[in-house]
Parts: structure tokens; sequence; C-alpha cells
């Protein structure tokens, strides 16, 4: 049987997978990716980009193509409710921002299904030189101390390539909340089950005369026949829609014919006789979980292979980005030698915690619908908190000592600048251009310094190219007010300086300059990349 090698093999294609590759092929690493099923998924399943995935998204360019594949009605923003579309309205509420109205955030969200997002990320990934091979399935690995094993199978109609063998050095199941590699590796999973299900039914009407002119992103039905949430798939001329009805735990589509999914469609609009012609339809399951372990040797678990969180909210999808780009430059620096392989035990012990907060944030605001209790309400955290306001703590992140609550997160519009903690916002800049600080956040490590840290300059010369350390002095070229900002939001005098992980966070804080910057800069790196010096 044939083998080949690569440094990382992604298992499933969806977004998380789609990003762990283009995340890996932006530090230069050429992933393998193999997904079963032939082609992107028709459904929209997640809807939106979150502010801090888009903010991943800027970093790389991408911004402005993702936003030309959203949803053509979310121009409209806001979310209808209504016992049908036809029928009574019970009321409107806004949908996700476009830009963050709190200013933590370099943009805001961007509505759009993973079936417009998925072809952005993987041509992109593809361009960058990543591997993507639709149509392959994985049926069997092995790992030992040295890397993973894996027998893939060409299940293209010709028969392809076969079966064969792939090495890999390391491998991330992105394989979904089935998670059949997780579940090979005999890790378990706690949390409270499964609340129920969900179907999506793609279909064709015309709906224009109920729609009656109306702009909206989402209309959300509830009527005694069916609950569930309508949404246009295309433009104005298209005929294009998706119903995505409640079922009950343990329901699934498959126990739907046809007649039965165009009988939900005509009790969505309200309309008993609607030409209705449907297209496909899929279910999953509504749920929340976190995995007992995220990583087990050389194989580590992403997105829903890790957590499950019911869609309210919108964090599920994202949070599995996030997992990506946690892992991505841990696994690049570890494959490069530039850090010891114990870097990786970094990615648990940061994205784990994070989970189970985000897992139960989207719990509460599912059950939102039939009442709190007083003790899931106090939990209840702003989104803002939720998308930003992640707290690591792991050997990644130099620690100050001091008090600390334990907390998973902090109020990012009061950031606190502590290490583990996202970098606040600030608007920089670079070559005579002000540029948001977020937006150079796409590979290396930076060290930012205040007004009078010009001696940190050559700290990072000093410390060498591997990983290099980017360089800038807030207020150099910014005005008085962003050093001001600098220093508050970061928690640190003139002098001092704060290095950032290439994935935004902090990873160390000197409140001013030592008396050997380049050694404490080098000790911190050799520190956070568990890395010793001869």
């Amino acid at each position: 049987m044939a083998e080949e090698t690569t440094d990382v093999l992604i298992v499933g294609g969806s977004m998380v997978g789609l990003a762990q590759a283009l995340f890996l092929a932006r530090q230069g690493i050429r992933a393998v990716l193999v997904e079963r099923h032939p082609e992107i998924s028709a459904h929209p399943r997640a809807q939106a980009a979150s502010p801090r995935t888009m903010e991943l998204m800027r970093a790389l360019g991408l911004e402005d193509a993702v936003r030309a594949q959203e949803n053509p009605y979310a121009q409209y923003g806001d979310i209808l409710q209504a016992e049908s579309l036809a029928g009574a309205e019970l009321g409107r509420f806004d949908g996700p921002f476009r830009h963050d109205p709190n200013e933590v955030g370099t943009t805001g969200w961007t509505l759009i299904g993973q079936d417009r997002f998925e072809p952005v990320l993987r041509a992109r990934a593809e361009e960058l030189g990543a591997d993507v091979r639709f149509a392959t399935e994985m049926t069997g690995f092995e790992q030992d101390e040295d890397g993973v094993t894996a027998v893939l199978r060409d299940l293209r109609p010709d028969g392809g390539r076969g079966e064969y063998r792939v090495r890999a050095r390391y491998l991330v199941a992105a394989d979904g909340s089935r998670a059949p590699v997780r579940e090979t590796l005999g890790i378990g999973r706690h949390g409270q089950g499964v609340f129920g299900g969900q179907m999506n039914v793609i279909f064709h009407a015309d709906l224009d005369p109920y729609v009656a002119g109306r702009t909206f992103f989402l209309c959300f039905v509830n009527n005694d026949r069916v609950k569930g949430v309508l949404g246009k798939l295309g433009g104005d001329d298209s005929d294009r829609w998706v119903l995505a009805p409640s079922l009950p735990p343990g329901a699934s589509h498959r126990e739907f014919a046809a007649e039965d999914c165009v009988r939900l469609v005509r009790d969505a609009v309200g309309v008993a006789d609607l030409p209705v012609e449907v297209e496909t339809a899929t279910s999953w399951e509504i749920a929340a979980w976190v995995a007992d372990r995220f990583r087990s040797g050389r194989v580590l678990l992403a997105g829903d292979s890790a957590h499950v969180m019911p869609p309210t909210g919108g964090f599920g999808g994202n949070m599995g980005v996030q997992d990506a780009h946690n892992l991505a430059w841990k696994l690049a620096l570890v494959l490069r030698g530039h850090a010891g392989p114990e870097l990786l035990d970094s990615y648990e012990l940061e994205r784990a915690p994070v989970a189970e907060f985000t897992v139960d944030q989207g719990v509460i605001r599912y059950l939102q619908r039939s009442g709190l209790d007083e003790a899931a309400a106090a939990r209840h955290r702003p989104e803002t908190t939720v998308l930003f306001g992640h707290v690591y703590r792991s050997g990644a992140v130099l620690g100050e000592g001091g008090p600390d609550d334990g907390a998973p997160v902090e109020d990012p519009t009061v950031p606190s600048g502590r290490p583990g903690t996202r970098a606040p916002h600030l608007p920089l800049v670079r070559a005579g251009k002000e540029t948001p600080l977020h937006d150079l956040l796409d590979g290396d490590f930076w060290l930012l310094a205040g007004p009078e840290g010009a001696q940190w300059e050559a700290a990072c010369t000093a410390a060498g190219g591997a990983p290099a350390v980017s360089f800038h002095r807030v207020g150099a070229d910014e005005p008085r007010g962003t050093a001001e900002a600098f220093l508050s939001r970061y928690g640190v005098e003139a002098s001092g300086a704060v290095l950032i992980r290439p994935d935004g966070f902090i990873a160390w804080r000197a409140r001013e300059l030592p008396s050997q910057p380049a050694t404490a800069l080098s000790t911190a790196l050799d520190t956070i990349l568990s890395r010793t010096r001869a």
C-alpha cells in the first residue's frame, strides 16, 4: 500500500478543518485535509462569522472576500418574529452588528452561512499550498511517539487512488460532533446532553407575495405546527430558501419524506396550498457537551469534535475557528523546531476552560425562551465578553502572580492587559497609515513598547529570528491619545512593553524597562515556547 508523508493531517473539511488548513498554510505548513463528502455542503448551518472570526479574516486579508459572499439579505440585519410568514407579526429584534458598538473588536459580525464561508476558506488555503482532498475518507489510524499513520480511501466514483497510507507528525480531528476520531481514542465527554434536534430544508418557492415588501435577515416562525427559522438563500430574483424547524430529541430528517418537508414549509409560510419544491434536507442534534480531553498524544481535537453547544448566540462554529487559530501557530513552531513539543500542552489548558464557559453561555441563551432559573440567569455574560474576554492560563503565558479568581473571562470593555488576555484593540500607525493592531497579527510575535521604550527594539533584534519578534513603539507616530490608551489598557509605564503572541493574546508584560531588556525578553520567549538553550 502506497505511503506518503505530511506534517499535519486534518480530518474533516467543514468550517473548522478548512480554517485549520488555512491558518497552517499561512504559517508555511502544508497540511493534507481529507473530507469524506464529495463537496462542501449546500446547507448554511452556522449563519454568521463573529467579530473575533472576522478579526482573524482581516489579518489574512480576507475580510472583503468574506463580506462579498454574505447573505444578500444581511443588509437588513434585523430579525422578524411571526406566527408564520403570512401570519401575524409578533415583533422584531436587532440582529448582529456589522461594527462592534463597544469598540473592543476591529470589526463586526458578517451574516454568512457556512455554505458561503467555507469556499472562501478553501480557496485561500489552497492558494497558500494546503492539499485539500474531498471524497477521501480516513478508515483508520495508529499513532506512536513520532507521529500518526492513517489509512485513507479515495471515494471518487472511479476509485481514484484506492486505499493508501499517510504518515503525519500530527493529526487534527475536525470531524464534527459525531467525532469518530475522538471515539476511537476513547475520549469521553461531559455536559448537559441533548436538548432536541434541528433540521434544514432547502426548498424553492415564490414567497414574495408573503414577504410583502418587508425587509429582514431571518424570520422566526412559531405556531402549533412548526417552530423554526426561515431565511432566503439567494438575491431578489431567487426563489431558494431554507427552513430550519426544531425537532424533538432523537428525531432525524430521515423520518421526513418529501411531502412531510413540504408540509413543514407550508406551515411555516402559512399557506396551505403553496407550491414547494424540496431540494435537500439534513438534521443535527442541539446539544451541550465538552470533551474530557482535547489531546491524545499526536492527535488534537478541534471544533465540534471537542465541544458542542446550542446554536443560539452563534458561538459554536466560531469557537472552532478560534481553536484552529490557537493551534496553528503552536504546531508551526514545534514542527520547525523553534519550540519544544510541550508548547502543545497549552492548547487544551487554554481552550478547554473557554469551551466550558462558552457552552454554558450558549445553553443559557437557548433556555431563555422557556425562562431561566436564578442561578443560570446570574451566569449570563454579554456577547462582547463571550467573544473577546477569554483568559488563558498555561505555560505559553507568563503569569504575574498575585490574586487570580480563576475566571475563564474578564470584561474586555475594561481590559486589564494582563498576560493571557486578548491584546486590546489599538489604532496604530504603520508606514504613515492607521492600522488596527490585530491587522498585524498574521504569524509573528509582536513587542509593543510605550513612548519611552525605544531600547526594546534592540532587545527584539537580540532575541534572534526563530521566531521573529516584530517591534512597534506606541507614540512614535501615533497621537498622544493612542499612547495614553496603550498605557492604560495594557497596564504598563511609558518605558514598559508587552509581548503579543501570533494569536493576538498577551504572553508577557514588563510594566517598565528592566535593567537588561534583551535578557528579559529572551528568557520570556524561552519559557513561553518550552525551549532550553545550550
